[in-house]
């Protein structure tokens, strides 16, 4: 959505919460994530990187548990598992990518985590790469594991890019499966929540059942802000 007014000057966020394990250059994204993205004839790729503030679609049940230090198996996840784009550069929600997750019910009671990411395509160096400020979120409860699926979202602002250009966007979300561990400590029993469970998905198109949604069931793989 193009717009003439003068762009709007972001600050730069503090540092993501000491709670987040990992980062966002470390992550390991499925087969072909590299590819250039297919643009529509006469979109210039922004040369400048964006920078982010972040809100989140929903709020979020619970805070982040610390993830135990052990091995854990990646998960291939049953349909309805997916993300999407669900708003992108609207007159209700300027210069704004929103990203969705959906995650099926098994019936485990599993809590389901959510860590948010938002890539941009660098044209000058033809690559995806993380957006600075808060281009990635700290942890976010999704919802436990009855059998429903469960839905969760953040939406990322930014300023506008320069004049000719679009930022060309698209989401990762990583998501955390954990189950409730009880050890024994003399007579008291103490729990905590250990990730069992770990998936990585890049947003995608053409998703049903979508909530959040700007205009009501907007799906994309990718944003295009002008």
């Amino acid at each position: 959505m193009r717009r003439f007014a003068a762009p709007t000057i972001l600050l730069v966020l503090a540092a993501l919460l000491a709670t987040a394990p990992g980062a966002a250059a470390d992550l390991q994204l499925p087969a072909g994530a590299e590819a250039p993205p297919e643009l529509p004839p006469g979109v210039v790729p922004a040369s400048v990187p964006p920078v982010s503030k972040v809100n989140g679609q929903s709020r979020a049940a619970g805070a982040s548990m610390s993830v135990a230090k052990k091995a854990y198996r990646i998960v291939a996840g049953p349909p309805p598992l997916w993300a999407t784009v669900n708003i992108c550069d609207t007159k209700a929600s300027p210069d704004a990518l929103g990203v969705r997750t959906s995650v099926p019910g098994n019936g485990s009671r599993r809590r389901v985590y959510a860590r948010f990411t938002a890539q941009w395509w660098s044209g000058a160096k033809q690559a995806w790469l993380t957006v600075g400020g808060r281009g990635t979120t700290d942890w976010v409860y999704i919802g436990t594991q009855g059998w429903n699926a469960n839905q969760g979202g953040w939406t990322f602002h930014f300023s506008q890019p320069p004049a000719g250009t679009a930022y060309v966007l698209r989401g990762v979300v990583e998501l955390s499966w954990r189950r409730e561990v009880r050890a024994s400590r003399g007579k008291r029993k103490r729990a905590h929540w250990s990730q069992v469970d770990r998936r990585i998905l890049l947003t995608e198109t053409g998703k049903t059942g979508v909530n959040g949604g700007d205009p009501v069931g907007t799906s994309k793989a990718m944003c295009l802000i002008w």
